[in-house]
């Protein structure tokens, strides 16, 4: 999946969901910054997206 930031870098990469755990992993382009994560949202909400996009917009900040 291609994801482009509210900071407007582009990233590339794989999300995966099951009961209590949300991971994933991306990448830039170039391959020079990579990012691998895994939490169990205990918020119940349903924001889980909102949180991973504002961990890929900490991440790959530019």
């Amino acid at each position: 999946m291609r994801v482009t930031l509210p900071n407007g870098v582009t990233v590339w990469g794989k999300t995966g969901t099951t009961f209590g755990y949300t991971n994933g992993m991306f990448t830039t382009r170039d391959l020079r910054r990579r990012l691998v994560y895994s939490f169990n949202p205990t918020t119940g909400g349903g924001n889980d997206l909102a949180l991973v996009t504002r961990i890929l917009s900490a991440t790959f900040a530019p």
